[in-house]
């Protein structure tokens, strides 16, 4: 339920969503934080919270700790997973030390024991919200230097690909249909899969190191042109080095682009899980890619082959596991020659 403009303005309108299967307690808190100053979004379970998490925006979480179903310590525990930023206040009528311990282990910012007055709530709340505003900015500032490298290293990608006509936006395709593929995995957070956006933009970021003569050639390449093609990945992953302690896996995902289900790729010959998974899931984006894009040496073909090739490699080129959410996808995926 959306309640009614708040009568003060010490919560400064922030959104917040208060979640208690005791409609009477639920009603009770929102008007406290209403007065307080702060906008409310009120539900009943944590499934409902979740889906309203994906809805809208929100500062802050008042969760009752005892929900039935999905309970207020599995909500915490997946919002620290998937928003971070998010204030959590979490509610209960029980005091039991190991049970508070554990909360504030698993990320709560308060752990406070009702009946609870509306002025302890809503300043709790809002002191919550002012360490994650905090933290969020120094945090924003640390990453800024290593934003700067990406964009900078993405510019170079961006610069070799408009030299050539058969590649060109070709990054920009691996990184959407990777994205898209990864956003169906169970369980996948969201910085996951921004790391995995990031790596497939940046995963040919190696050949900056490859001759143009060699890339662009339309006859077939020597055995010491192809060894350095194949060299590639290990440029790659030296360009990205800088990135690796805060985005670790867009560094994986540009070093072992080229790893095989089978072990049969390159540059180290991983196989199966050992291959990181955004790698697993470039090779799919990337064939589906070049199956579809008119090359020097080839005419793209429509959807319906490149999802043929890509199941026939399934355990061999490719992850089968990850075949199966690439064909669950790629009708929403636009044909790689039209863009």
């Amino acid at each position: 339920m959306n309640k009614p403009s708040p009568q003060t303005q010490s919560g400064y309108g922030f959104n917040i969503l208060v979640v208690e299967d005791d409609e009477e307690q639920l009603l009770l808190n929102a008007a406290f934080l209403q007065n307080a100053g702060f906008e409310t979004t009120a539900v009943t379970n944590a499934k409902d919270a979740v889906e309203m998490l994906a809805r809208d925006e929100f500062r802050g979480i008042v969760c009752d700790l005892g929900l039935p179903g999905m309970s207020g310590a599995e909500l915490l525990r997946y919002v620290r997973l998937q928003h971070k930023q998010l204030a959590f206040v979490m509610l209960t009528g029980h005091d039991e030390v190991n049970t508070a311990v554990q909360t504030m282990q698993d990320g709560a910012d308060e752990y406070l024991l009702k009946p609870i007055s509306q002025i302890e709530l809503s300043s709790k709340l809002l002191a919550a919200i002012e360490v994650r505003r905090n933290r969020t900015e120094i945090a924003k500032r640390e990453r800024e230097p290593l934003m700067n490298i990406f964009r900078g290293v993405n510019s170079l990608v961006a610069g070799l690909e408009e030299k050539d006509t058969y590649t060109k936006n070709h990054s920009q395709k691996v990184a959407a249909a990777s994205t898209r593929m990864a956003q169906e995995l169970p369980g996948i957070t969201r910085q996951e899969i921004m790391e995995i956006r990031y790596g497939a933009l940046l995963h040919d970021v190696g050949k900056i190191a490859v001759p143009l003569t060699i890339l662009h050639k339309t006859s077939k390449l020597t055995d010491e042109e192809w060894k350095i093609i194949k060299h590639h990945p290990i440029a790659g992953g030296r360009i990205v080095k800088p990135l690796s302690r805060d985005f670790p896996e867009v560094h994986r995902i540009v070093r072992y682009e080229h790893e095989r289900w089978d072990g049969k790729g390159y540059t180290e010959g991983l196989a199966g899980e050992n291959i990181p998974l955004g790698s697993r899931l470039v090779m799919i984006a990337d064939a589906f890619d070049a199956i579809c894009s008119r090359r020097s040496y080839s005419e793209p073909k429509p959807k319906e082959e490149a999802i043929r090739i890509i199941r026939d490699g399934a355990g061999g080129q490719f992850d089968p596991g990850l075949v199966p959410i690439f064909e669950k996808v790629v009708d929403e995926l636009p044909h790689p020659s039209s863009n």
